[in-house]
């Protein structure tokens, strides 16, 4: 953890807003992360961004990968017939299915803003972009409620960080140990339906 923050210390004190949009733009971190960290004094002193431009920023940068997200992800299930979404995107098949089984369009965009709204792990912006490029829903429209899922859960974090500010330290450290956790336990249980799945097979 040290050294991360010596590296951004060392490279971002005079834009911190860069640090935080970049930050912002990484899977599973994204506000959940660059929020408490672009409001944590004891990294950025007199540095630090204020709540406003905080949320913005983070907000911004989380939204911008949807885009392109969502078009890859198209592209790979028109060009290869859904094999590599089905195979390497098969968890979020499953989400994309439960949004298109809404019975009206506006669910189908309400449900997944939900996949995106709320933040913790395993959710947010790449998580709502990869769903909705299996979908066919209008990717417009898609990126409307992606983006508005995306102010949610800025916005949560945001106030979240300002109602303990004075622990804004542990906010950033237990956010990224359950972030860890959770990986680590997506991971796990992959793995475990894998061997399953293989046991089946034979």
């Amino acid at each position: 953890m040290d050294w991360f923050i010596n590296f951004l210390q060392n490279n971002f004190s005079n834009c911190v807003w860069l640090a935080i949009l970049l930050i912002s733009m990484v899977p599973t971190i994204e506000s959940k992360i660059a929020i408490p960290l672009a409001m944590n004094e004891a990294i950025w002193g007199e540095n630090i961004l204020s709540p406003l431009t905080t949320f913005l920023i983070s907000s911004l940068g989380s939204i911008i990968p949807s885009l392109f997200i969502i078009i890859i992800v198209r592209k790979l299930k028109s060009k290869t017939t859904g094999f590599v979404t089905n195979k390497f995107f098969q968890k979020y098949t499953l989400k994309s299915q439960t949004v298109n089984s809404r019975n009206s369009t506006l669910k189908k965009y309400i449900t997944l803003t939900s996949f995106v709204a709320i933040p913790i792990p395993l959710t947010g912006v790449w998580t709502g972009s990869l769903i909705a490029g299996l979908t066919n829903l209008n990717i417009k429209n898609c990126i409307i409620s992606i983006s508005i899922g995306a102010i949610i859960s800025a916005g949560i974090v945001t106030i979240l960080c300002l109602t303990f500010l004075n622990s804004i330290t542990y906010i950033l450290i237990i956010s990224l140990a359950i972030i860890i956790l959770f990986l680590f336990g997506d991971l796990l249980s992959s793995y475990i339906k894998s061997i399953r799945k293989d046991k089946i097979i034979k």
